[in-house]
């Protein structure tokens, strides 16, 4: 079978991931989520609630779509660590960056995920989702998977998110894995390609990242 190239694993990843979390329930819900009080699967489902009420409200983002990205933004951002994950995916270039072109690629990288995610939510509508309940108190635990299967126009993706409890006790999500391609080194792969592709000038690699995705 033909393997999918490192952007089309990106592309499907990220909508799926946030696609996911969007459909797992039924409920709406107004009041913003706290990771510090809740397991990590009841987290997800938390925020899928929040996020279906936004998506409701936008149409899809057809309704003011700024301000639909923008709340996007402001639900996913207490839950998501997206520094950690971009600073990961940056790999070994990291030490050849200054802090501004880090903090310049975080920010980056925060939008080209809540763009693809907001874009990509309609697509998915009719999913069927399922979470997979713990199998063992993670009360004390400081790293959790979260497993979740995803059904949608005949085919299965199973997902299995990497949820870290940060030093404030928050928890965090830091990777997924979709049907056993990590995100996160894909990312990192396509990070690589990138800085080959400009011959090592990380500012151009930056520059152009949203239009590598």
């Amino acid at each position: 079978m033909t393997q999918p190239n490192i952007a089309s694993i990106t592309f499907r990843s990220v909508v799926a991931l946030m696609a996911s979390w969007l459909l797992a329930a039924n409920v709406w819900a107004a009041e913003p989520v706290d990771p510090k009080q809740e397991t990590p699967h009841e987290l997800i489902e938390e925020v899928t609630e929040v996020l279906f009420d936004v998506v409701q409200k936008y149409n899809g983002g057809s309704d003011n779509a700024e301000q639909y990205y923008d709340e996007i933004q402001g639900i996913l951002e207490p839950v998501v660590d997206f520094e950690f994950i971009a600073k990961a995916v940056m790999g070994s270039h990291r030490s050849d960056a200054s802090d501004e072109q880090v903090e310049t690629f975080v920010q980056e990288f925060k939008r080209g995920l809540v763009t693809t995610y907001a874009k990509g939510i309609a697509n998915y509508v009719d999913s069927e989702i399922s979470i997979r309940p713990p199998s063992e108190d993670v009360a004390d635990k400081r790293r959790v998977s979260v497993d979740q299967e995803v059904k949608h126009d005949g085919s299965t993706y199973r997902l299995s998110y990497t949820m870290a409890k940060n030093r404030s006790g928050e928890w965090k999500l830091i990777n997924l894995v979709l049907d056993g391609v990590n995100l996160g080194r894909s990312f990192r792969s396509q990070f690589g390609q990138a800085a080959k592709k400009y011959d090592g000038d990380l500012d151009k690699v930056i520059d152009n990242w949203l239009d590598e995705m």
